[in-house]
């Protein structure tokens, strides 16, 4: 716990934890009297001891029923003790360890954390806390929290300690299986980014080794993606290869960069910001760019420069005639045998035959293709090869970059970060909950971040995640994160002494594998099921996004679709039901209006309950909401059909916080009221939104007085205090008792407890939230309250 948290928490933590242990006192004497009235013996550890007044004889004589009620009675008044006791012990604790927080220590992980093997299994970023001055001058206790916060940051360490055998079976398999696919894979993709094949290797090697040690997804299969390398070659297009080459590896510097910083400062949120059906369409268009840009590669000569994907369709076929015959039947031949194969896999495993998975169609297509080449020299008639590839181990280098060039590359590298982050959060996500083990988003962007920086000054360029190769790697039976390692371990032994076999490796062949890989990603079914559901705004979002990114440039299909969902976000959050208008029942409890027919407003009271956390985007509905029941209000007064709003009374409990709008809003609103004789009350305000209003200067301006601690209480007051005495200035009344004055005093501070209700019997079920218990008190007054970090038995909250 920080210093600065210690010193605002400290006294209140206190002073609460010791008010509920007067309060434990009593509710153990008024047990023990209780259980003295009843006539019966000491309890002693659940068991009730026999009196010394009674007698052997007397006890023998009663009747059996009567005997088993006393019993129970016994058992229970011994258990409300025992629990009254073990409450009172833990309060003492707790003011204890409060008190020890006067020189506070270094922070670290929750207790279940320190266990190394339990690393893996938690999800809570907020458990890394910041470290602040005073943390940082006992070097050992520094050193201390570093050992613990590592093993968060680097899983390997926690899961290398539980390896097993049947471990090592699958993750050898499994990357035999990947890298088979990952070595054409990557010469492909560098073609598509327009940089020379080995880098695609270079890229398929470094970053797969820092995954494996700092990232949580144990399927998740990281290197070259068609996705991003048709983004990054629209990017390159207009270079030469060495800036191309340069500006790659630059950009794969700055995208890690972006990505640690996202993940450090908890940016994981982004994978939510971008709608399933936005993502889905512009995947799909993005599938049809990456097919369409490999007809120049299929066909065997080059198209013109700065054509759009359909303008390349029209071009293709209006100089189809130009084609080099053979380059073309190897490609056809090509695509062909791999679509056959995947229809060939799918009918094996229909059958039983689990083991067609691992056919590596892939590179069987290639080790045709290669010998083809070299037996019948269509290299020598036209057909373009691969030819000689300059291997060996990447020589470290630095990125060159100025500020320029990072201010030219930075909205280019943005846009990489999210959709690269977003698709592998989406698979990553999912693996996880197959295999039922947790992820953090912060903690895979960080991961992506040193994964991209690292890689960078080893020649490669900007890498996420791949979903073809992370669903193969799934199906051959990967079990952790050693997989990624060993399939960089065989793509460095490639990189090394390998890459003169691919020497006539056809160039067609490689269009031919990136062919078939676009029309794997394309989904379908997506706008297939928006169809059948009538979902017509999402239907919209999927086509707007799909069109934009397919006529237009795929950047600006980026910007589009990002910046429509960010509109939708803006405008749900702007626009959101903040309130709720409550009405009181027959038996006391209060509900929506608009939702319990029972529910009738009370004459003269407003009772707004609030059902969002209070901002910019969304005060100005709760300010026209009371602008419009003003108008309401006195166009109904015109008439003589209403009454008058003598008190408003505002329901915040499910507010957590509010920003300076807010605020500013509510100081306007009421200062407005009380001139117009209308008193402003609050219900149930929680320890943030008071300090909130005692900051702003609120509540001397509504009066300590009326902060309530439930409906029932304060519609009270205002029925008994402010409906008869209708002419009487709101600022000039007086509560009830002495009793909510003192309360209030003493609640200068501090606001009065949430869950502690005049009437048990009060505010709302969970009807209002659609099956969701969120703001049913009677519920929270019969399981517990928080004070701290304890939790109270209702029956010792009670007053």
């Amino acid at each position: 716990m920080s210093s600065a948290r210690t010193k605002i928490t400290r006294k209140w933590l206190i002073d609460s934890t010791k008010a509920n242990e007067y309060r434990a006192q009593d509710e153990l004497e008024s047990v023990s009297l209780e259980d003295n009235n009843r006539g019966g013996g000491a309890v002693i550890g659940g068991v009730r001891a026999p009196d010394d007044n009674s007698s052997h004889d007397d006890s023998k004589t009663m009747h059996k029923s009567s005997s088993q009620y006393n019993i129970n009675n016994n058992n229970e008044m011994g258990a409300r003790i025992e629990d009254a006791r073990r409450f009172q012990n833990q309060l003492k604790q707790q003011i204890i360890t409060i008190q020890s927080i006067e020189a506070p220590s270094p922070p670290s992980l929750p207790h279940h954390h320190h266990h190394p093997q339990q690393a893996e299994e938690y999800d809570d970023d907020d458990a890394i806390e910041q470290w602040t001055s005073s943390d940082v001058k006992n070097v050992k206790a520094v050193v201390t929290s570093v050992k613990q916060r590592v093993p968060y940051y680097v899983p390997a360490l926690v899961w290398i300690r539980k390896y097993t055998k049947q471990d090592l079976i699958g993750d050898v398999l499994a990357a035999i299986t990947t890298a088979v696919m990952l070595v054409p894979q990557g010469l492909a993709y560098a073609i598509l980014a327009g940089l020379p094949p080995i880098y695609g290797l270079y890229t398929s090697w470094l970053p797969l080794v820092i995954y494996s040690l700092m990232g949580g997804c144990k399927q998740l299969a990281v290197g070259p993606e068609a996705l991003l390398a048709v983004l990054l070659g629209s990017i390159l297009d207009p270079m030469t290869q060495e800036e191309a080459i340069e500006y790659a590896h630059a950009m794969a510097l700055v995208c890690g960069v972006l990505s640690f910083i996202f993940g450090c400062f908890r940016f994981g949120f982004l994978s939510n910001v971008i709608s399933r059906w936005v993502l889905a369409g512009f995947i799909n268009a993005v599938a049809l760019i990456i097919a369409l840009s490999q007809l120049d590669g299929l066909l065997g000569f080059k198209f013109a420069r700065g054509l759009a994907p359909f303008e390349k369709f029209v071009y293709a076929c209006e100089h189809i005639k130009e084609s080099n015959p053979h380059t073309l039947g190897l490609a056809i031949g090509s695509i062909i045998f791999l679509f056959l194969m995947r229809f060939i896999k799918q009918y094996l495993a229909r059958k039983g035959f689990k083991n067609a998975k691992y056919i590596p169609e892939v590179m069987m297509v290639v080790i045709m293709g290669i010998l083809i080449t070299y037996g019948t020299r269509i290299d020598l008639k036209g057909t373009k090869i691969l030819g000689n590839i300059n291997g060996g181990f990447p020589r470290p280098h630095a990125p060159h970059l100025s500020l320029s060039l990072i201010q030219e590359m930075l909205p280019e590298c943005l846009l990489i970060v999210i959709i690269g982050f977003v698709e592998a959060t989406a698979v990553s996500r999912s693996l996880a909950t197959k295999h039922n083990y947790q992820i953090s988003s912060n903690r895979e962007l960080v991961a992506f971040g040193v994964m991209n920086f690292g890689g960078a000054f080893f020649q490669t360029f900007p890498c996420f995640a791949s979903i073809p190769r992370t669903s193969i790697q799934d199906s051959a039976g990967s079990r952790t994160c050693l997989c990624g390692f060993l399939t960089s371990s065989l793509l460095l032994i490639v990189i090394l002494a390998l890459t003169p076999l691919f020497y006539y490796l056809p160039a067609c062949v490689m269009s031919s594998i990136i062919f078939v890989a676009a029309f794997g990603l394309i989904e379908a079914h997506e706008a297939k099921f928006l169809w059948k559901t009538r979902s017509w705004a999402d239907f919209a979002q999927f086509w707007v996004a799909f069109l934009a990114t397919f006529i237009l440039e795929v950047e600006l299909g980026i910007l589009i679709s990002v910046g429509m969902c960010i509109f939708v976000v803006l405008k749900q959050a702007a626009t959101p039901q903040v309130y709720s208008i409550l009405g009181r029942t027959s038996d006391k409890q209060f509900k929506d209006v608009a939702k319990t027919k029972e529910a009738e407003p009370i004459e003269g009271i407003l009772i707004i309950r609030i059902d969002e956390v209070l901002t910019f985007a969304n005060i100005g509905e709760f300010k026209l909401l009371l602008e419009d029941l003003d108008k309401l209000t006195k166009t109904a007064k015109s008439k003589g059909d209403a009454t008058s709003i003598k008190a408003i009374a505002i329901n915040v409990r499910n507010v957590q916080s509010m920003d300076a709008s807010a605020l500013l809003t509510f100081e306007e609103m009421i200062e407005s009221y009380h001139k117009r004789s209308i008193q402003v009350v609050f219900i149930q305000v929680n320890d943030i939104v008071y300090r909130k209003f005692e900051q702003a200067g609120l509540i001397s301006i509504v009066g300590k007085e009326y902060f309530f601690t439930s409906n029932n209480e304060a519609v009270a007051y205002l029925e008994r205090h402010v409906l008869p005495h209708r002419s009487s200035s709101p600022r000039h009344l007086h509560p009830i008792s002495s009793e909510p004055s003192s309360s209030s005093s003493s609640s200068s501070h501090h606001p009065p407890p949430l869950h502690h209700h005049a009437n048990p019997m009060d505010d709302d079920d969970d009807e209002d939230y659609g099956g969701e218990a969120r703001d049913k008190d009677d519920e929270l007054d019969e399981t517990s309250i928080d004070i701290g970090r304890t939790s109270y038995p209702a029956s010792l909250s009670s007053s």
